[in-house]
């Protein structure tokens, strides 16, 4: 009973300072600034900038992130557990150092004679799936270690394919955590600043996102913008928690 006292009390504690930093910057914002916040082109720019490129990084994690799950949920192999382990790099190492690499793979003569990813979109676009991508591994590989392959083995003593013995069973039991794994994802490359200021150079109208553009008003004094951009920002993010919440509980 004490116990659980104490645990109910620090999460009311924790809520409540999360709550006051967030409102003390609604408060103090004047409310005119959101409005013309989303009269600035160059608002307006980022925004779309970010969609693009967030949308495009996660269904990258979806075609790739997705099977590699699997695999790590049905081998635990020592080639496995190193793959698994090379997959936490992007999550436990800064963004900006993963931008720092990826700047560094891009200036190779190899790379460049193929594409230009540096100051580009394209490579705003593989910057974030990088950073993004072991979300959406983590998510398929818990989903799929719930679900046993007897399913499928099942399903084809039932006359189903492998192909479609599995998409009948395992991927429609995991997909809850599949979904949620990509939603989490396409937030964090929403929220992403240091990959994408290195790659993308963070050019305004061409390569600025909603991280940059605020990074960018707070550095030159407009204060008003950047502190709009950080609520609208902060609103998103909570709808998107909100609907990870959801799936889970589904689940």
């Amino acid at each position: 009973m004490i116990l659980s006292n104490f645990t109910r009390w620090m999460s009311f504690l924790l809520a409540i300072c999360i709550l006051t930093i967030i409102g003390s910057a609604v408060i103090s914002t004047d409310k005119g600034a959101i409005v013309r916040l989303f009269q600035d082109s160059n608002f307006g720019r980022a925004l779309l900038f970010s969609l693009q490129t967030s949308l495009a990084a996660t269904m990258l994690a979806a075609i790739t992130a997705v099977p590699a799950g699997l695999y790590l949920a049905r081998n635990n192999g020592p080639v496995a557990t190193l793959i698994d382990a090379l997959f936490d790099i992007p999550i436990v190492m800064p963004p900006l150092i993963v931008g720092v690499l990826l700047l560094s793979f891009f200036n190779l003569p190899l790379i460049k004679g193929v594409y230009g990813f540096i100051f580009t979109m394209p490579g705003a676009i593989v910057a974030q799936f990088f950073v993004a991508m072991p979300f959406t591994t983590r998510a398929a590989k818990s989903g799929f270690e719930l679900v046993s392959p007897v399913y499928e083995q099942i399903a084809m003593t039932l006359g189903s394919g492998p192909i479609k013995a599995f998409f009948d069973t395992t991927f429609k039991i995991a997909f809850p955590s599949i979904l949620a794994g990509l939603t989490l994802s396409w937030l964090r490359c929403l929220g992403e600043f240091g990959a994408t200021l290195m790659v993308g150079g963070g050019i305004p109208g061409k390569t600025e996102n909603i991280p940059i553009y605020i990074y960018l008003n707070m550095s030159s004094g407009e204060f008003d913008k950047g502190i709009a951009a950080s609520i609208v920002a902060t609103c998103c993010a909570f709808s998107g928690i909100l609907l990870i919440r959801l799936l889970v509980n589904r689940r």
